[in-house]
């Protein structure tokens, strides 16, 4: 008798197979084909369960941010306000093996963006639903105490996302994480964090 196919398992070891396609070929050098071989299934099942390349190539972009955004706020576990902000900052930086390979792909969907409106628009999703989960942080924040007066979210969640996206493409392109910078990152965590306690 056939084994049952779970469809979200094997729909995530898809996607698992369009990444490493991505982080080895880029977006561009991405095709349907590359992606079933890597997967060792055949067109078909691909198609099945996630469309065409276009299709393929959104859904992937955004299994990743949410596996980023998932550890993001998994590893801050019970932490609350500025602590579970840190522990945020600290979970997506590109600070050991696993989260630069996370970066790598998404620093290379970052730049397919720029040429398809369907990826740009899946990251403005994705930048959405972060910034959400980092709302949610500072009012715990602001809540408790830690938070000192004038901070404007907005602002702190942009600078957030710049201080991730700009150390990405550092440690990714201009080979930061070859150069031992990673502590660097580490004190950069510390001080944006620092810098919005009330003071005392």
């Amino acid at each position: 008798m056939p084994r049952l196919v779970d469809h979200d398992e094997r729909r995530a070891e898809l996607l698992s197979a369009a990444w490493r396609v991505v982080r080895t070929r880029g977006v561009e050098g991405t095709t349907t084909r590359a992606i079933a071989d890597e997967a060792g299934c055949s067109l078909s099942v691909l198609a099945h369960f996630l469309g065409g390349k276009d299709d393929i190539l959104v859904a992937a972009q955004k299994a990743v941010y949410d596996r980023i955004v998932e550890r993001a706020f998994e590893i801050g576990g019970d932490l609350f306000g500025l602590d579970g902000l840190r522990a945020a900052l600290e979970a997506v930086l590109p600070l050991d093996e696993e989260r630069a390979a996370d970066a790598h792909v998404n620093v290379a969907f970052a730049g397919a963006a720029l040429s398809h409106p369907r990826l740009a628009e899946s990251r403005r999703d994705s930048h959405r639903s972060i910034r959400d989960h980092l709302l949610n942080c500072l009012r715990e924040a602001r809540e408790l105490g830690e938070l000192r007066p004038g901070v404007d979210d907005d602002i702190v969640i942009d600078d957030f996302i710049i201080l991730v996206e700009g150390s990405t493409l550092l440690s990714l392109v201009d080979g930061w994480a070859l150069e031992g910078r990673a502590e660097r990152l580490s004190r950069l965590a510390d001080q944006f964090t620092d810098q919005l306690r009330v003071s005392g």
